[in-house]
């Protein structure tokens, strides 16, 4: 449907009668449920209209999925990727960001209540790698401030301190589309120790930027 017949439906005026109110059943089916919660939802950051079916086999490509994944458009350029497991699910949200003819492809969760006409696409989940830290300052805490500086801190990659480097801290972080990407800042330690510039660098498509202490 287009976007202008939306927006008339949304200031249209109802009669008297119009506005009664029809009373639907409040029971839930359980496996729509269950497909809801076992899916994401996406758009790619792109006002050109994109080939479908191109997208849809790129992704399923990317993510190894094949036919496990159901990928539905539900309208406005949005599509629901129904998983068959959380550990799928989780896998694409932790493994992006994802692209598709260059286009970033912004996702986020389904929860109860969201529809087609009221779903927001506010922030993008990036890796960050942090370099330079002082040795004393390598650990979560650190990472979670630094995180937050740049956006919403989501989680630490742990796995680095399994194996044998400690070179940097990598952090997964929310980035509100809103704002330009932080090009840098100050650190400052609270117990009055030395301040540190940080100076952002773009990296690869699965990291934003390296952030350096200097």
């Amino acid at each position: 449907m287009d976007l202008s017949v939306l927006e008339d439906l949304q200031h249209l005026c109802l009669t008297k009668d119009e506005e009664e109110e029809i009373k639907i059943s409040s029971i839930n089916r359980s496996d729509l449920i269950v497909e809801c919660a076992l899916s994401l939802f996406g758009k790619l950051l792109s006002e050109r209209q994109q080939n479908q079916r191109a997208l849809k086999s790129t992704l399923r490509g990317a993510w190894k999925m094949g036919s496990d994944l159901r990928i539905v458009d539900v309208g406005r350029n949005i599509y629901q990727f129904k998983f068959s497991s959380e550990y799928q699910l989780e896998w694409v949200e932790k493994n992006g960001p994802w692209k598709f003819d260059s286009n970033l492809l912004l996702l986020c969760r389904w929860r109860k209540g969201l529809s087609v006409s009221n779903i927001l696409f506010t922030h993008a989940s990036f890796w960050v790698q942090i370099w330079g830290l002082p040795f004393e300052n390598l650990f979560e805490d650190v990472g979670r401030d630094l995180g937050n500086g740049l956006g919403n801190y989501l989680e630490i990659d742990k796995h680095l301190w399994l194996t044998e480097q400690a070179k940097f801290l990598r952090i997964r972080v929310d980035i509100p589309l809103n704002k330009p990407l932080r090009r840098g800042g100050n650190l400052v330690n609270l117990d009055g120790g030395k301040t540190l510039n940080m100076r952002g660098y773009p990296h690869s498509a699965s990291t934003t930027a390296i952030w350096v202490m200097m």
